[in-house]
């Protein structure tokens, strides 16, 4: 790398085939950019890994580069990732599996959980798990509000945050209150994320301690817009295409017993992963109803759902478009397809990732036992739940109407 490059990722075309939650690991992040490489290295080095070990010297033991490859300008490690692969290990305890349960109680588990992820597989709008307005294109002139039919604060309200006094000072309290003193200030902001700006549900996630912020907040866990709101649009932005999300048989590592959770899609959006494996286990617990999912995958439904730890959540593989030769070189082929790199990829996986990960499989740790005490307040009151699926059942008779009318 020249010096004068050294620190600027805009000089040495950094680029990345994906991110990550903070916390999630990854075993398969691409990374381009541009390098001096002396010349024939890889000429007995057709993987490049003992190029790769060599920056692998300066590195914490727990990051690796796998191998360093040449691609050609036009290469873009984003754009050509045509799909990603995520594993998440759960605690089997978490879905109900004991120490002493039997194989047939196992099984039962399994399947029942397996049959709930599998609701999320084909190409849907995954808003209600992520922040919304982080997908979604903002005029100037709808960046500031009092209020909108996804608000925490009722329409009419004049809230102000002198008005509401929460104890705790948790994070997302605190969030709210600064929301609503910016709201009070009247800025003339350009942030381009709207929810800087306005009090919403994006502001509330089950598994963390916003109970304190929902006592003084008249709010709505969800709800059904029944007229179009162009405030908060659902834009193709907000679909993704879900290949599988399915679950294997139960493991054990460490002699914790664990289910491993294999979600395939083309693209993630942020939170999306660990939404549908909140809201999962939320339906297992039966504390939301199975058709929650269908529900919450219809554009004009806003539904609060919870968000699952990340510490358990893997980056497990990349797949890049076999048919875009000018861009995707063969040399990079060729790593998809090395076994000397898989190799490489398994040894770190087993040897320093997994033991990682295996330290949170215990569900009596902290972070399962605070998020299972959270996920019980993710329910949704019944006189919600009830409208919500008067309004969803109502879209889908009339969506049917319209379709048969069209055929004839």
């Amino acid at each position: 790398m020249l010096e004068s490059n050294y620190g600027n990722l805009h000089k040495v075309g950094w680029r990345r085939s994906s991110r990550t939650d903070k916390g999630v690991h990854s075993l398969a992040t691409v990374i381009t950019m541009k390098m001096e490489i002396p010349d024939g290295a890889w000429e007995e080095d057709p993987d490049g890994i003992a190029l790769a070990d060599v920056i692998n010297g300066h590195l914490p033991y727990n990051i690796r580069i796998f191998s360093i490859l040449p691609v050609n300008k036009r290469f873009d490690a984003r754009n050509e990732c045509i799909s990603r692969k995520y594993v998440y290990l759960l605690p089997a305890e978490v879905i109900g599996i004991g120490n002493a349960s039997s194989p047939e109680a196992i099984q039962s588990h399994v399947k029942e959980f397996r049959d709930t992820l599998q609701l999320f597989e084909g190409r849907h709008p995954f808003h209600n798990y992520t922040i919304r307005a982080q997908y979604r294109k903002h005029s100037p002139k709808s960046l500031i509000k009092t209020s909108r039919p996804n608000s925490l604060v009722e329409k009419g309200s004049s809230l102000k945050s002198k008005d509401v006094q929460i104890k705790g000072g948790n994070d997302a309290s605190k969030r709210i209150l600064y929301k609503l003193e910016k709201r009070k200030l009247n800025l003339n902001s350009t942030s381009e994320d709207e929810e800087d700006l306005v009090v919403s549900t994006d502001d509330i996630e089950c598994g963390s301690n916003t109970s304190d912020a929902l006592s003084v907040l008249t709010c709505s866990r969800a709800k059904w817009l029944h007229e179009p709101d162009e405030t908060d649009r659902i834009t193709s932005a907000h679909f993704r295409k879900i290949m599988s999300c399915t679950c294997g048989e139960l493991e054990t590592i460490s002699n914790a017993q664990y289910i491993e959770i294999s979600i395939h899609g083309e693209s993630f959006m942020f939170h999306q992963i660990r939404k549908m494996v909140g809201t999962a286990v939320a339906v297992k617990h039966a504390l939301l109803p199975k058709d929650i999912i269908k529900i919450s995958l219809s554009r004009y439904s806003r539904i609060v759902l919870p968000l699952a730890p990340c510490e358990v959540l893997v980056l497990s593989s990349n797949e890049f478009s076999p048919s875009n030769t000018s861009a995707l070189n063969l040399e990079l082929s060729r790593f998809t397809r090395s076994t000397g790199v898989q190799r490489r990829v398994n040894d770190f996986y087993s040897n320093v990732l997994l033991p990682e990960v295996a330290k949170f499989l215990d569900p009596s740790k902290p972070v399962w036992r605070v998020w299972l005490d959270y996920l019980d307040q993710c329910s949704i009151p019944d006189v919600e739940m009830n409208e919500l699926r008067r309004a969803w059942t109502q879209w889908q008779e009339n969506s049917n109407s319209r379709q048969q009318k069209t055929s004839y």
